[in-house]
């Protein structure tokens, strides 16, 4: 499978615009994406080189309740937990062959989604999305391929003035994920996703398992925990098997800084 990081989805129960503060707090600039109205949610957006951190948030209670989206319907329920990096996305140049793709492996999707959003200037954007029907505990990440070309798209996002140049050349180079069982969840991620598996570890003071997996340049960290403290642990407990740390090439910042219930570095 062709697949790249599109963007990661921290789910937010305040106005997405609280995400720009807390960035520029940072000495970053993410800024306002706009309105999905047809689902009744709007986001802000922190772009890097490739790819981007969504701060998506419900506009519109009543029209989001109502939404067949399944990343909508994950939004409205882990709001319910709290704050906290929620999915991921990843990028295709062929959303029609991936859905076959998965369809041969013995996965059922629901219909490619039409998506749209419109930016504070007017301007639509749109693209389609694919999500994958099965439940899991840990949700399964869900495909987009944008309607412009990827060259296209970004250099029309500097034109715009939505990028940062700070974060030009950086990159989401790992996102780490609380697994109650970090080999049995990779395993069945690289089954499906043709992820090879490149690493397994055991921290030094052996509280943590983790499992690598790669997708390019990124690296998917399992992490199951092996006490009854600390981050992964408190992630279980209050959010369940959820991403909740991501870690930037190179780093933004000395050690992890803790935003709105997830970890950046």
């Amino acid at each position: 499978m062709d697949l790249q990081l599109d963007h990661v989805v921290h789910f937010l129960s305040d106005h997405p615009n609280k995400a720009i503060m807390e960035w520029q707090k940072l000495s970053y600039k993410a800024v306002m994406g706009g309105s999905h109205e047809s689902w009744g949610t709007f986001n802000s957006l922190l772009y890097t080189s490739t790819s981007y951190i969504e701060f998506l948030a419900v506009e519109n209670q009543t029209i989001a309740e109502q939404s067949d989206n399944p990343l909508i319907k994950q939004l409205i329920t882990d709001l319910n937990n709290g704050n906290g990096i929620g999915q991921i996305c990843f990028r295709t140049k062929d959303i029609v062959m991936l859905k076959e793709q998965l369809k041969n492996k013995g996965i059922s999707t629901f219909p490619i989604f039409p998506g749209s959003r419109k930016r504070h200037d007017g301007s639509m954007i749109r693209w389609k999305m694919l999500f994958i029907k099965e439940k899991a505990s840990l949700p399964f990440p869900f495909f987009i391929e944008w309607e412009q070309m990827d060259e296209d798209r970004f250099k029309e996002l500097k034109m715009l003035g939505m990028t940062d140049k700070k974060l030009e050349n950086h990159s989401v180079k790992s996102i780490f994920i609380a697994c109650y069982n970090a080999i049995k969840t990779a395993k069945e991620w690289t089954r499906l996703f043709d992820f090879p598996m490149i690493n397994k570890n055991l921290d030094v003071n052996f509280t943590t398992k983790s499992i690598v997996l790669q997708c390019g340049s990124l690296d998917l960290v399992f992490c199951e925990t092996l006490s009854q403290e600390g981050v992964i642990h408190d992630t279980l407990q209050s959010r369940g098997e959820r991403p909740f740390f991501i870690q930037f090439q190179p780093m933004l910042f000395d050690k992890p800084i803790s935003l709105f219930h997830s970890h950046y570095q």
